[in-house]
Parts: structure tokens; sequence; C-alpha cells
């Protein structure tokens, strides 16, 4: 019979640290060191809680250091809080220890490349492990326990309370915890906890039109058609199928065709016919590259249906199979793809035959939360404005990935260019989204969150599986842990707006722009009050804080901003007619000022208007005109008091005598709200 402890034979340490000395409870239990849990435990050490965080691996970062060695992150802007901070300390790494590595040195002069090693979105996995350790140690209350699997969760009324792993040797150890996230990518410890989850692809809906069985033209070699194309074949129809999964090896450039890099036979099950390689320079330091061939490489579509919910011993049976195959596409790459001088890069998994430790899991189960994030809410179309996903004032995170599926059954006539079924590749109608807090919190238990097998549909998770954003949702787990324990209240309710404020605090992002970062004094305000709409960017999302605000920006952010009910009586004003962005927002406090007996919008009547003609006015309100301090104040004033508040002393000062700026404008109101 198949034990434990050799199906974790692959997660030997590769370090001689201790293991840290276990407690008998901790106030947050951390199952998964991956990005997300790695985050979630900074989270609730920085507020001096007792933190277990433990890993299958001997090592924290879940796959940015099991082969994936780079940050799909779309924008680099739109990293932020701990991932932000990893990044940086890769960056520096790279730019003063490697200053002088060709690849380095290269991209420095290239400085617009995507995945750039210089600006951190790209490392070595033995530099993702260094990093990740040395925050870690940063706060003291995280202890960490490697080569331990979850097995069990123990559930006291409807709360989880303690999760039961075990480690390589097959003995069990408990970890009881005031609050419990599961940042397993499997979404172990959530079902080992009876919360119920979706596993495979939802039917094609009006909510999400490229659900179910479908062909794209995503990852053709070619052009067939216009790009972004639904091809023939696909019914829509659900299914229990996922993604491909792989193992994401790395190689290393030997500069030689023989050596001890060289696979001498293939491994079981070699089919060269499975396989195509163009060949590759090494974009990663020290001569390496991280391997994907997504249609005839170390993708494959098929065992990974069963992984999810797979006991730890067939587990290992299916990995096995995805080793044997991701070999033999090295054999492949070294023998008929004509590079011999590629092998397993020799510094790296040092304990495990250079090999990856962790499957690449892109997609397990998805719980079901109290709120389901579908592909309406990233698509910047079907719900959003034509530039983002629709508004999500409870946003905890946010993303910016397009919406990519890998096949999710391989393709089968090796002639063709095209990919698989299932695969798509949504590109152009995927803009910066928000994701809601409730896709965190389960449906149906206390004391757990999910930051990983979020609550989301096949096609949303898609996007969402980044690291960059998994990483962020395991940072709002964090933060939420903490606010629920110090305020002794469930998940469920813990107010949003104190967790943002957090969020905020640690440089998270909310609301994308490119302009926009944690450094700036105005960070918060221009976050907080972008969530409820009161602003945005240009169509390039940027906000452009320096410019003037205008007098129909103004008028939008203190309608939204103080949540003053619209109220349209007519189109008055010539020059901000009915289709002009702040056409609403003026009307509203056209209203308001006229109404309040202390008028407070500045407006011109050439022409006063007739109940006959309303087309026939010459009144002019100037929106796009830049507003001075003197009609800052005045607007404010006035909206406060439609808002039943008041200046209670405030001074406002302004860089400018002439003009109030965007954030300018943004504070005020923020500290005013």
């Amino acid at each position: 019979m198949k034990t434990l402890k050799t199906t974790l034979v692959v997660l030997a340490s590769c370090c001689a640290l201790l293991p840290a000395q276990r407690l008998d409870s901790y106030d947050v239990v951390v199952i998964g060191a991956t990005p997300a849990g790695v985050a979630a435990a900074i989270q609730a050490g920085r507020a001096k809680l007792t933190v277990a965080l433990v890993e299958e691996m001997p090592v924290p970062g879940g796959l940015l250091t099991s082969g994936v060695s780079r940050a799909d992150d779309a924008m680099v802007q739109s990293v932020s809080g701990v991932f932000e901070d990893f990044r940086q300390r890769i960056a520096k790494y790279h730019r003063t220890e490697l200053a002088n590595d060709p690849v380095v040195k290269a991209q420095l002069a290239a400085p617009k490349i995507r995945h750039s090693v210089p600006m951190g979105q790209a490392w070595e996995p033995k530099v993702g492990v260094m990093v990740y350790r040395q925050m870690l140690a940063e706060h003291p209350s995280i202890q960490a326990y490697y080569r331990e699997v979850p097995v069990a969760a123990k559930v006291e009324g409807n709360r989880v309370v303690a999760v039961v792993t075990k480690d390589a040797q097959g003995a069990e150890h408990t970890y009881r915890g005031r609050a419990v996230i599961d940042a397993t990518y499997e979404g172990d410890v959530a079902a080992f906890a009876g919360v119920p989850y979706d596993l495979g692809r939802e039917a094609r809906s009006p909510e999400e039109p490229h659900a179910g069985e479908i062909y794209t033209d995503a990852f053709c070699e070619g052009v067939y058609q216009l790009p972004g194309t639904i091809l023939p074949g696909g019914s829509g129809k659900a299914d229990k199928k996922i993604m491909a999964y792989n193992y994401r090896f790395l190689v290393k450039d030997y500069g030689k065709a023989d050596g001890a890099h060289r696979i001498e036979t293939p491994p079981p099950g070699y089919d060269p016919t499975r396989y195509k390689w163009s060949p590759l320079k090494a974009y990663l330091p020290n001569g390496k590259v991280d391997v994907l061939g997504i249609n005839w490489g170390n993708d494959w579509s098929g065992p990974q249906w069963a992984y999810p919910e797979a006991g730890w011993p067939e587990r290992a049976e299916i990995a096995k199979k995805y080793r044997d195959y991701a070999l033999g596409f090295l054999y492949y790459i070294q023998t008929e793809g004509k590079q011999p001088n590629f092998g397993l890069a020799d510094d790296e998994f040092t304990d495990n035959g250079n090999f990856p430790y962790k499957l690449y899991v892109r997609e397990a189960r998805r719980i079901h939360g109290l709120y389901k994030l579908t592909e309406s809410d990233i698509h910047k179309d079907l719900r959003g404005n034509g530039l983002r996903g629709p508004l999500h004032p409870d946003s905890v995170a946010i993303g910016l990935y397009e919406m990519d599926s890998h096949n999710v059954q391989n393709p089968t006539n090796r002639d063709s260019r095209c990919s698989g079924e299932g695969a798509i590749n949504l590109v152009d109608v995927t803009g910066p989204y928000q994701i809601p807090y409730g896709v965190l919190v389960p449906v149906n238990r206390e004391g757990l969150l999910v930051p990983v097998a979020i609550s989301s549909s096949h096609v949303a998770m898609t996007s969402v599986r980044m690291e960059p954003v998994w990483s962020a949702l395991g940072e709002a787990a964090g933060a939420a842990a903490v606010l629920a324990l110090k305020k002794s209240i469930a998940f469920r309710d813990v107010p949003v707006a104190e967790l943002q404020k957090r969020l905020l605090a640690s440089g998270a992002k909310l609301f994308f722009y490119q302009d926009v970062d944690a450094s700036m004094a105005r960070f918060a305000a221009i976050q907080k009050l972008s969530l409820v709409g009161a602003v945005d960017g240009d169509e390039n999302y940027r906000f452009h804080p320096e410019r003037p605000i205008t007098v129909g920006e103004l008028s939008r952010l203190l309608v939204n901003g103080l949540g003053l009910p619209l109220s349209i009586t007519g189109a008055h004003f010539r020059d901000a007619p009915r289709g002009h962005a702040a056409f609403k927002y003026i009307e509203t406090l056209y209203d308001a000022s006229t109404s309040s007996g202390q008028p407070f919008l500045p407006f011109e009547v050439r022409q006063y208007l007739t109940y006959a003609s309303y087309k026939d006015s010459l009144a002019f309100v100037y929106p796009d005109a830049p507003v001075t301090p003197e009609v800052f104040r005045k607007m404010v004033e006035g909206a406060l008091r439609q808002a039943g508040k008041a200046l209670k002393g405030q001074k406002f000062e302004f860089e400018s005598k002439t003009v109030v700026r965007r954030d300018e404008a943004c504070e005020v109101l923020a500290s005013l709200r």
C-alpha cells in the first residue's frame, strides 16, 4: 500500500533549518505558502498575530518558486502591496548582485520588454525562494512549517477551528486557529470543511458568452481570421473539465551539446508526435529559460481533470505522469528540437533532481462564496463601460491580465496550426477589473477565508489565476482576519470600508491607474473616491493627478463622493447637454443649488429658457473649465449642506492660487466624507 511518505518523497527539505516549535493554538492558520498564503501571513504578522504557515513544498512561494519564473501582470503598474514588495526586492537583487549578467544588461537597454528581469518581473526560482524567506523572516510571529499536506479540517458548529496535516514521515499535526485561511491551489481545506464548490466549466449564458465547450483562435500559429474569433464546433455545454496542467521546468544553456545535462534515454511513454519546439535564447539570468509549450509542449490535458478531488497518493501518480511528459518534452528539445545545449538547471531544485517541486495547478476547485465572480465582472463591454469591468465598491483586489484559458482538451491534429478545445485568450475585451470581498467568504462556514480557490466561474478564474492577483486576494484575506479577530466578528461581517482602509495603508491597489501608486501622498484618497465612482481616468487608465479639476469633474466628485441622489429637472445648459459625461452630475447640483436658497453652482445665462423650448437655452456652465480655489470652496460648501454636513473650520490649501488639482480635490473630499 502506498504511504504518504512515498507520496511526498519529492518534497524533501532543501535547507537545514529546523522546524519551528509548534504552539497549541495560533491566531491565524494559513495552509499553503503560495504567494497568496505568504501575503496573508505577512498581513497578519504585521499586526503581531501568531501565524502558522504550512506548506507542502520545502520552500515558500508556491508556483513562483517551482518553475513559473515570471509575474503575469499585463502591466507592472497593476502590482501592489506584498507582491510589489516582492517585485521590488527581486529588481534590486538583479540590478546589484546580477548587474553584469548578460540578460540583465540587455534588458536594461530595452526597458519596455515584457517580463523584464531588471524590473523584477522575472527571476530564477532560487532567487524567489530567497526573497520570500527574507520577507517572512521580518515577522517573528510567523512560524513556517514545510513538507506537510492538509488531510482534514475540524469544524465545531459552523466554524472551522483547526486543520490536520501530515508530514513526509506520516506524522499528523493539528493546527488550531482563531482564523483559518485556505491558500492552497486546490481548495483542500475548504473541501475538508464541507464548503460546497464547483469543478469544471459552467454552460454558456448571457453573463458568460465564452463559457462551456468552445473553440477559438487562441494560441493559433498564424492568422486565419480576425483576431479574437469563436470557431465552429463548440457546444457551449457545461462539463467537469478544467484547463491543462504542466510542470514549468527550468532549463539552462550549457553552451555544449554533450554533458551531464543530456537525457540519455527518453522517459516512459515518450511520443515525439506530441511535441513541437522553436529554438529559444535564454531570457532569465545565468542562461536560463522557463519552458512553456502550450499546444505541443509540456501542457497536457486529461489527467488534470481528476487531480483536484484525488487523494495525495493518486495526486502523486498524476504528477508522475506529468513529470514524464515534461521530461519527454526536454528530450525532444535536446534531440529533434536541435537544442542539445539545454538541460535542467543544475543549481535549481537541487534536492529534487533539478526538477520543480509542484505541478502547475492552474485551476482546481472554486468555492461557493457570498459573491461569485463571472466573465461579466471582468469583461469591459458586457457590464463595464468599454474600458473597465463594472464598478465594485466593495473591491479588495484588482486584476488586469486577460481571460486566458489553456487547452481544456488536447489538440487532435498535429498538422493543424490551432489550439485544442477550451482555449480562450480574451485580450481585447479584458480591462482592469475589481474583485469584491465576498468571493473569499464561504457561504456556509465561519472562521475560514479562501483567497485562491475563490468563488468564481471557470471563465473568470482564467484571469484571476495569475499569481499577482492571488497574492492581492491573500493579502485581503490576511487583513480581513486581523479585523475580524480585533473586533470579534465573523468574516462575513467584516466592515469592507475598514478592510479597504487597511489595505490601502499597506499600498494595495483597489482601482487601477497607471499613474497612481502607493508612494503618492494622495494615493488613498484617489483610490477611495474611485471606488464609489466619483473619479475615473482616461482611456489609457491614467488619472492625471496634476491636472486642474474641471467643473464637470468636480460635479461628479461631489455627487458620487457625498452620495447625493440624482435630481434632473431639465437639460439647462447648452454646453452640458444630454450625452455629456457630466450632464447628470451638473444637473443634480443645479437642482440642489437653486432649491437651497444659497446658490453655489456657477453658470452664465445669456438667454433664459422657456417652458416651450429648452433647446433655445443660452445658459452655459462651462463644464470643461478649470475650477478656481474660490469656486471649489463654494461648490463644496453647497454640496455639503445638501448632504446634511458642514465644514468645520477646514482650511483648503492648494499649490496654485488659480486652479485646484485633481488629486488635491480628492484629498479634500476624502477628508469630508
